[in-house]
């Protein structure tokens, strides 16, 4: 009885590839509202985001302390980059984000975390675009020499972990050196965004770095416009995990760093395939959604790909003409509310107590990008 029961519940429940679930059949005005409402209301006493308590018996590898800190301090850039974006700012919000500055910026240089783990180039890749757009912005919660010291002290920790190949790595199995040996295309690509608002702030960037990583990307890409997972895949670029199926989201932040830093070789035309790689293997995107074991979906795709994904397809889209704009952002849109709870937060992999926060700040800085027509237009199915 309990077997039967167990598949008629799931015949019943519906296909995300192609139906909304309830919690996210709502406004992007109202997704936006409750995401910042939610983030308000869970910040932690001393301005940061997340937790390092677990729930389940299976998680990713951390160490403790490090591996802990350097995920805290990537969420939390990511909610400051999520609140700051919001055009909802009620005073709640902006009390939220000056502590959240506060906090980031004495924080997001974290050390590295263990021998193979390098957790902490998400927190230099994320703060550096944080704390770039703050000065930018000239926001609350920290000084201008503040910023740029933490800055700083990021810029001298990428140079240390800048592969001999020109990229960044988040994890390296092969030997427990000082620099990492293997790096990661959209880890890389993740760096390089962070490094473009930092220029954008007037902090000066080591010409060298760039120059390497924008080798480095390029070479990692196909000729198929996708990009191999790690310099290691280069020897089986048509592997499952390298076709568009298991790329898509990934190309997304490789295309923007790539456009970012050599624009003349990465146009809209190139970055125009590789939005129609995401929409059209959306589905192999939503069958990994909440998988708690990396790359155990189709084609090696691991669920917390997807709002990573997203948010910088939006990032792309704003680089994108109108008519791509008007192609394109509705099915970005469904994508990542179909990932929204109903306590107003988002997220796509378990990971601690970080992924309502990180996930929370990813759909906030991507539907605080889509252009007001466009979202109003936008339905969805039952």
């Amino acid at each position: 009885m309990l077997l039967l029961a167990g598949a008629l519940c799931a015949g019943d429940a519906p296909n995300l590839t192609h139906f909304m679930p309830p919690a996210g059949r709502v406004s992007v005005d109202e997704a936006i509202r409750k995401g910042v409402e939610f983030l308000v209301k869970n910040q932690n006493k001393d301005g940061s985001f997340g937790h390092h308590v677990i729930g389940r018996n299976y998680e990713l590898w951390c160490d403790v302390p490090g591996g802990h800190r350097a995920f805290k301090a990537a969420s939390t850039a990511l909610c400051w980059m999520g609140l700051n974006d919001a055009a909802y700012q009620p005073p709640a919000s902006k009390v939220a984000q000056e502590r959240c500055l506060s906090w980031l910026v004495k924080n997001a240089a974290v050390k590295r975390a263990y021998a193979q783990q390098f957790y902490n180039i998400w927190a230099y890749g994320y703060g550096l675009r944080a704390l770039g757009q703050a000065l930018r912005r000239k926001e609350p919660g920290a000084t201008p020499k503040e910023i740029r010291a933490t800055m700083q002290r990021i810029l001298k920790g990428l140079e240390g972990l800048q592969t001999h190949d020109g990229g960044w790595s988040y994890l390296d199995f092969r030997a427990p050196l000082r620099r990492p040996v293997a790096s990661n295309s959209f880890t890389s690509a993740t760096v390089m965004v962070g490094l473009d608002e930092a220029r954008r702030a007037g902090i000066p960037l080591p010409s060298r770095m760039i120059e390497r990583a924008v080798k480095y990307v390029w070479k990692t890409r196909t000729p198929y416009g996708n990009y191999t997972y790690s310099i290691s895949h280069q020897y089986y670029p048509h592997g499952r995990i390298n076709r568009a199926q298991g790329s898509s989201m990934r190309n997304q932040a490789c295309n923007l760093a790539l456009h970012l830093f050599d624009r003349a070789n990465m146009g809209v035309d190139k970055m125009r395939v590789g939005l129609r790689q995401l929409a059209e293997n959306h589905r192999f995107a939503i069958a990994a959604l909440r998988r708690p074991i990396p790359h155990e979906s189709w084609y090696a795709v691991s669920g917390y790909f997807y709002l990573y994904g997203q948010q910088y397809a939006a990032l792309v889209l704003e680089k994108m003409p109108q008519e791509d704009q008007i192609r394109f952002w509705p099915g970005v849109v469904r994508s990542v509310l179909k990932t929204r709870q109903l306590d107003g937060s988002f997220w796509d992999y378990p990971t601690y107590d970080y992924h309502k926060y990180y996930g929370t700040g990813y759909a906030l800085i991507a539907l605080s990008r889509v252009p007001k027509t466009i979202a109003k237009g936008i339905k969805h199915k039952q």
